[in-house]
C-alpha cells in the first residue's frame, strides 16, 4: 500500500466499483482507456468524477491505467483504477476529514460526534457513481448490466449534518454506530440509462438511514435537483 492510499484511509473514506456484467476481460481495447475514461468523467459541480491529471500521467497495470491524486490544496484525495474489462474503482477521501480553519465543516457542540459527514457529500458523490455508470453504458461496448458498489468507511460515531447554508441544520443528532456500510445495486442498461437518478437517490437514503434520519424520497429529489439541474 503506498503513502497516499494509507493517507486516505487512515480516516473515512469512499470505496466505489462499477461492475460490467457478465464480466468480458478484453471489453476495451488498452489504447482506448484514456479517451473511454475522458468522455465518461462525470462533471456535476466542481471536482469531476474522476479526477483526472493529465500533466501527472497515467500509472499503467497490465490491464488497467490510474492516478493517484494529492490534493492538498483543496483537502481532496483520491485514487482510481479503470480496468480493460469495464470495471472501474475508486478510493475517496471523506472530505469534511481533511478541511480545517475556515473550510472546516461546523461540528454542532451539543452533539457527541467523534467526525462528521455531510448530506450533500453522500447524496452528490453517489449520484455522479450512478451517472459515471450510465456514461459507460452509453459509451462502450454492450454489457447487460452494470452492478454498482457504494462502501462508506469510518462511520464508527460519525455524525450526520446538513452542511449547508440555505438549509437549516438537524435539530436532533444522527450518529452512526456501525464501522463502515456498504450497498450493491445491478441495474439492466436500460433501467440504469432511464432511471440514474433515482437509483441514486434510493442508495443515498440506505446510507442515510444508517444514521438514523429518514428523509422521503421527494425531499432527497429535491436536494439531488439541485446539483443536476440543467447537467444530465
Amino acid at each position: 500500500m503506498n503513502e497516499l492510499i494509507e493517507k486516505i484511509k487512515s480516516k473515512g473514506y469512499w470505496d466505489i466499483s462499477i461492475l460490467p456484467e457478465p464480466f468480458k476481460a478484453d471489453r476495451y481495447h488498452y489504447e482506448t482507456l484514456e479517451g473511454v475514461l475522458a468522455r465518461a468523467t462525470v462533471r456535476l459541480r466542481g471536482w469531476p468524477v474522476p479526477y483526472i491529471d493529465y500533466n501527472a500521467g497515467f500509472k499503467r497495470g497490465e490491464d488497467w491505467i490510474g492516478q493517484e491524486i494529492d490534493g492538498q490544496v483543496t483537502s481532496h484525495y483520491e485514487a482510481w483504477r479503470f480496468f480493460m474489462s469495464g470495471q472501474f474503482n475508486q478510493l475517496r477521501a471523506v472530505s469534511a476529514d481533511w478541511r480545517e480553519g475556515q473550510e472546516a465543516t461546523p461540528t454542532p457542540p451539543e452533539f457527541d460526534f467523534a467526525s462528521v459527514i455531510e448530506v450533500w457529500e453522500i447524496l452528490y458523490y453517489v449520484t455522479e457513481v450512478f451517472e459515471l455508470a450510465a456514461r459507460f453504458t452509453m459509451g462502450g461496448p454492450p454489457a447487460e448490466k452494470m452492478k454498482i458498489v457504494v462502501r462508506l468507511h469510518g462511520l464508527k460515531d460519525r455524525g450526520l449534518v446538513v452542511g449547508q447554508n440555505n438549509r437549516s441544520p438537524f435539530a436532533f443528532p444522527y450518529k452512526a454506530t456501525l464501522p463502515d456500510y456498504c450497498v450493491e445495486r445491478v441495474l439492466s442498461n436500460d433501467a440504469l440509462l432511464g432511471g440514474a437518478s433515482e437509483a441514486a437517490v434510493q442508495m443515498s437514503r440506505d446510507f442515510f438511514l444508517r444514521f438514523g434520519w429518514q428523509p422521503s424520497t421527494e425531499q432527497l429529489v429535491e436536494m439531488q435537483e439541485e446539483l443536476t439541474k440543467d447537467r444530465w
